[in-house]
């Protein structure tokens, strides 16, 4: 049978539309076709065989991977999800949705939940659907404000969105993530605003994070190899991560430094405290960030994906 299509093209569509998640009329505009070559093209690859449907089943855990990191980083339950996705965006979407679905049967109706921010919370906040059909929940941000206005960093309007889901009550921060001084921080955490989200944080159920890292260090874990073994101990001491922009190593240790001392969010005690953080995280490019968080014995529940999750046993093992 003879293509109808340019081979080439129909790999370089099919890449775009199974791959980089674009719409069919998107991809007609950027190869200067119609939509409906488009959509003959892509059938045509199937038909050709140049595009395989396999469909695995994210909600289906790697057990014997999950089990490993409950042994290894003492969790209470660990979801890892077998999906072959390598883009950044995608693969946190589809973490943080699963990982959605995976709390909803740890968290409890009338009960105190916090939040984070950052991409991946705010995904796991979009996809959440409350099949459970909790309520009487009260949702307390765990960090303050930012300049930043892109949504996933808008946590007020996080805490807002997730009560609604909830049917509870939001809890409103007004104060900046990172204090100019630590005098500063002191004049904030006086105010009665701040006293009240301070006596949540001191008797929250649960908490909804994921494990970062600072800007600075995105460089350097983009070109992580994992057989160089040195680059792992060269950054034992470094900021690798950090869980409520509260920053940590890669031995898991939060640093006593001037940065820390500045947050303006729920400290390392409470969040030992709470018992049920479920921290979701995925990607190759947090690796590093994810086994710093996981040593830090502050987190309960992990997700993540199966192709991050290998390359943190692989390190461990190196």
């Amino acid at each position: 049978m003879k293509a109808r299509y340019d081979i080439q093209l129909m790999v370089q569509a099919a890449k775009m539309y199974y791959v980089g998640g674009m719409t069919q009329e998107k991809i007609a505009k950027e190869l200067g076709i119609s939509r409906s070559s488009v959509s003959m093209m892509l059938s045509e690859a199937k038909d050709f065989g140049i595009v395989e449907i396999t469909i695995k089943d994210p909600k289906n855990n790697v057990t014997e991977v999950a089990d490993q990191f409950i042994e290894r980083f003492g969790l209470k339950n660990c979801l890892i999800i077998p999906t072959a996705i390598d883009d950044v965006r995608l693969i946190t979407r589809v973490v943080a949705s699963q990982g959605a679905d995976f709390a909803e049967d740890i968290l409890k109706s009338h009960s105190t939940v916090g939040i984070a921010w950052g991409t991946t919370c705010y995904e796991f906040m979009l996809s959440f659907t409350n099949r459970n059909r909790l309520v009487d929940i009260t949702v307390v941000p765990m960090i303050g404000g930012t300049s930043r206005i892109a949504s996933e960093y808008q946590l007020n309007e996080m805490v807002r969105m997730f009560s609604e889901k909830l049917q509870g009550t939001p809890s409103f921060i007004y104060a900046p993530a990172i204090a100019e001084s630590i005098a500063d921080k002191e004049l904030y955490m006086q105010s009665t605003t701040m006293k009240s989200i301070v006596d949540k944080w001191n008797n929250m159920d649960a908490a909804i994070v994921s494990a970062g890292a600072p800007p600075e260090f995105y460089d350097t874990r983009m070109v992580f190899d994992l057989a160089q073994k040195n680059l792992y101990e060269a950054n034992k001491d470094k900021v690798i991560g950090d869980i409520c922009a509260r920053r940590f190593n890669l031995m898991g240790e939060f640093l006593d430094n001037d940065y820390n001392a500045r947050v303006m969010g729920i400290d390392e005690a409470n969040l030992r405290r709470i018992g049920n953080v479920i921290c979701i995280a995925a990607g190759k490019h947090k690796i590093l960030s994810i086994l710093g968080a996981l040593r830090t014995n502050v987190i309960n529940y992990f997700v993540t994906d199966e192709n991050t999750a290998r390359s943190v046993l692989e390190l461990l093992d190196a």
